[in-house]
């Protein structure tokens, strides 16, 4: 009786449909035929449960719709055609393209970026591409430059050793099929800064003043400043690894992960903010929500910064529409219109969970001073 009597959350159904729609096609992909012959198949049925509406069917239309979904953006992409062009030994080419990730740069000297083609120049032929490439250059560039750069495009390798993160299979899900080495930094010339998406820029500008704002009275402590850099904003590409190390074997690597746990922190304080100034719970929700998904931006949109920001932010647009919030429903909405990549992690069952239990905690902790005046009331 309780279970029929339960409030209805249907984006629950929806999104392990859409679960097993993306597992099943990474199990059994189909050719290029049979994916045009099950959309033809797929539309006849939407057509008839538009028509004689059923919850079983529906369920069943949106799992299929996710297994030809990523069916279809997995195969025949432009990276995969570029990399088949290229063949699998290394190709010397020229790239013009645009920074479109941070880079990283490592101790040797050379940055680590996603490059985002506009054009190729191999063996005297330039032809037009919109691929993405790994990049690797011993130059400065910036997110949003337009670069062209001269190098050896090469496949990526696979791990070396057993058990070892593929980084192959992580970038060929982005459909990163190449990596351009670029030796010299006269290899690489600028063509024009200040491109790229401008909530980006502001954001990395942001992350810069929060970091000396936090590293400020410890310019002798590098070791502390990257710590901390690591622990709030999570660049962990400048925390040491005799620092890192330890974290690593005693299995509290996660700390240095933006997750759940802080953006939970943020929305919390933010909360206590919005109290502070007496807003309504509307108007405190349309604040949090935006200042969630720039946090998210400022930390380098790493999968679980975003998405515990649109969880939590999903679960605030309740108060903002005068609705009642399920946190069950709320988080399965955020994974079902979370971008299908995040479905095939383990990672992001594990962020759900996190994220539901700091969600759970959040709600009740609002709910107290509630119950708590309406007893001083009472009394």
């Amino acid at each position: 009786m309780k279970l029929l009597s339960a409030p209805r959350q249907p984006f629950v159904g929806l999104a392990l449909m859409a679960a097993t729609g993306i597992i099943a096609a990474e199990i059994f992909p189909l050719s290029s035929v049979a994916v045009t012959a099950a959309v033809i198949i797929l539309a006849l049925c939407i057509l008839t449960v538009a028509r004689w509406p059923r919850l079983l069917a529906t369920y069943a239309i949106v799992g299929a719709g996710f297994f030809l979904l990523h069916n279809f953006q997995t195969r025949n992409t432009e990276g995969l055609q570029l990399a088949d062009q290229l063949g699998s030994r290394p190709r010397v080419v020229t790239a013009t393209g645009a920074v479109i990730t941070e880079p990283k740069i490592a101790p040797s000297g050379f940055a680590t970026f996603l490059l985002k083609l506009k054009s190729i120049e191999l063996e005297g032929r330039k032809q037009p591409t919109h691929a993405v490439w790994q990049v690797r250059w011993k130059g400065a560039p910036e997110f949003g430059d337009e670069l062209e750069l001269s190098g050896t495009a090469e496949p990526i390798p696979p791990p070396r050793n057993p058990g070892e993160f593929d980084m192959r299979s992580y970038l060929a899900r982005r459909d990163v099929r190449r990596m351009l080495f670029v030796r010299y930094p006269e290899n690489g010339t600028l063509i024009r800064h200040g491109g790229g998406n401008p909530i980006m820029r502001a954001a990395q500008k942001s992350r810069t003043w929060m970091q000396n704002t936090l590293c400020r009275g410890l310019e002798g402590a590098p070791e502390v400043q990257n710590f901390l850099s690591g622990i709030v904003l999570g660049l962990r590409h400048q925390t040491p690894e005799d620092i890192e190390e330890p974290f690593q074997q005693t299995g509290t690597l996660h700390l240095f992960a933006v997750a759940g746990l802080h953006v939970g922190i943020v929305a919390a304080l933010l909360w206590m903010l919005a109290t502070v100034a007496r807003l309504s719970r509307k108007s405190a929700a349309a604040l949090i929500i935006p200042l969630l998904l720039f946090y998210a931006a400022v930390t380098g949109l790493h999968i679980s910064s975003v998405r515990a920001a649109v969880m939590s932010s999903i679960l605030l647009g309740g108060f903002f529409f005068d609705r009642k919030a399920f946190v069950l429903n709320s988080l399965a909405a955020a994974a079902f219109f979370l971008r299908r990549r995040h479905y095939i992690a383990v990672g992001s069952s594990l962020g759900v969970l996190t994220t539901l239990e700091r969600a759970r905690s959040f709600f009740a902790t609002l709910s107290r001073p509630r119950a708590a005046t309406l007893d001083a009331r009472r009394l």
